[in-house]
């Protein structure tokens, strides 16, 4: 690759804050609907889907989503356990109980892995905003959710339903690694971005385009370029979710139209390219780009 290319590539890199694929790809999912059913599918024709009951499970499962340290899919339930989740079959294996109960009655909630630490982030409708160490149960309490101070949201009271993180790539945490948290507001119909996210402070970074469900999936899938994708699922409709604007762009229905609580999607390989360093790099810059401060976790 020439110089020329290199510099091109980082000028749009650094122009576009958070590095967002031009074209979606072809992507793997793993959704959950509310009957204990994982739905798997590709973000190129979601229609053409299969079907696989979870057995082996306490209760009904909350969220889903594939652990970067070991690549394996976790889900959470109403009984508070925390399970291993094979995709292919729906056999679940008991991991841990959370050490804190999280309220599930009537809560619409979201959870994603932090790549970083290694930690499950689980939000809810109800303001909560849990990490948890899913090996022991182990799990903290961190700051209620609020937009802040500034936002255009502040004051209103937040219904978040759907989490991820960027920059979730396959193997042990890395904490030269940087990543951002983002969420989907149901009541607003929007996406946001929560940072820190132990503190729970809630910026919005723009309107969706469509009605999102209480309850419904959402998952960053990161390439092995080092480009983040967003994907949302409400009711039985796939979109694709520019991570910069917020901004959505409909995919079609899932096979089957069934709506989905939660969608995952499984890393891949961290980049060791030279490209790949720059958009990692660049990833981490966004708060830069945008707002001039340092991220935190």
């Amino acid at each position: 690759m020439n110089k020329l290319s290199l510099r091109a590539i980082a000028l749009i890199a650094v122009t576009s804050g958070v590095a967002i694929a031009p074209q979606v790809q072809a992507v793997g999912l793993t959704g959950l609907t509310g009957d204990n059913t994982l739905v798997n599918f590709d973000s190129a024709s979601p229609d053409s889907a299969s079907f696989v009951q979870v057995t082996g499970v306490v209760g009904n499962l909350l969220g889903i989503d594939y652990r970067p340290a070991d690549g394996q899919l976790y889900g959470l339930a109403t009984s508070n356990n925390i399970y291993t989740i094979n995709a292919g079959t729906g056999a679940a294996t008991f991991v841990s109980t959370l050490s804190v109960l999280a309220s599930s009655v009537g809560v619409k909630s979201g959870l994603d892995f932090n790549p970083v630490v290694d930690r499950l982030r689980v939000v809810g409708s109800n303001d909560q905003n849990f990490r948890i160490n899913v090996d022991t149960g182990l799990t903290l309490v961190d700051g209620t959710l609020a937009y802040a101070t500034g936002d255009t949201n502040f004051g209103v009271n937040p219904n978040l339903t759907a989490a991820s993180y960027t920059n979730s790539f396959l193997g042990a945490p890395s904490p030269t690694r940087t990543t951002e948290l983002y969420n989907i507001d149901f009541a607003l119909d929007t996406l946001t971005e929560q940072n820190p996210a132990n503190a729970g402070t809630l910026t919005t970074v723009g309107s969706l385009g469509f009605d999102f469900s209480p309850r419904g999936g959402f998952s960053i899938f990161t390439d092995n370029n080092g480009v983040n994708t967003g994907f949302a699922a409400t009711d039985s409709e796939l979109y694709s979710i520019n991570l910069n604007t917020g901004a959505s762009t409909s995919l079609g229905v899932i096979g089957g139209s069934r709506s989905l609580i939660s969608l995952a999607s499984k890393p891949v390989p961290e980049p060791s390219s030279v490209i790949g360093s720059l958009a990692a790099v660049t990833l981490g810059g966004v708060a830069v780009m945008r707002r001039r401060r340092q991220i935190k976790f």
